[in-house]
């Protein structure tokens, strides 16, 4: 299957599964941010889709904006590289990680995406890196948050979990599936 061909339905298929989830994303982001993260993932993954240019990086960071969207397009950077150039799946997403650390002045612990995205980069094996992500998610619901958003609400958002490593866990769940499906 050609590149081009691919990502289309890869981002295609991450429109769907998002448009799913945009409710729920937006109740998580809600309890500890502006309440807008699924709706502004879902803008920026719709806007790849609808654009015919092959510069899904910088048409999700246009379209989604702000923090999230220059965060999140780090992975979107990350799915491109593997899907494009063939870079090693574990490598790629140690590479964003560390570019959205540096980004956002987060690491592991702050109740951020990483907490999701570090995890899965470390992983060995697709069914490893979706579970280590989805752990990593689910643990950021004891965390306090010590950057974004989250870290002004009350007890630093302790008892809801991040929006972000959420949605990070779910692009991979996605992503895994489908790569496994395109080999």
């Amino acid at each position: 299957m050609s590149y081009d061909r691919m990502s289309d339905e890869f981002y295609k298929t991450l429109v769907t599964h998002f448009e799913s989830l945009e409710q729920q994303l937006n109740q998580l982001d809600a309890a500890t941010g502006d309440g807008d993260h699924g709706t502004t993932i879902l803008k920026g993954l719709r806007a790849i889709v609808d654009d015919d240019t092959d510069k899904p990086v910088k048409t999700f960071r246009r379209a989604a904006g702000g923090a999230s969207g220059s965060l999140f397009a780090e992975l979107i950077n990350a799915f491109y590289q593997v899907f494009r150039d063939k870079q090693e799946v574990s490598a790629s997403l140690q590479n964003a990680a560390n570019r959205i650390s540096q980004l956002g002045q987060a690491v592991a612990g702050d109740k951020t995406m990483l907490d999701a995205l570090i995890p899965a980069a470390r992983a060995s094996g697709m069914d490893a890196m979706v579970n280590a992500a989805q752990q990593g998610a689910d643990s950021t619901t004891d965390m306090i948050a010590k950057r974004g958003r989250a870290r002004y609400v009350e007890n630093g958002g302790v008892g809801h979990k991040d929006a972000g490593a959420t949605s990070v866990a779910e692009m991979l769940s996605v992503f895994a599936q489908f790569y496994q499906e395109s080999d």
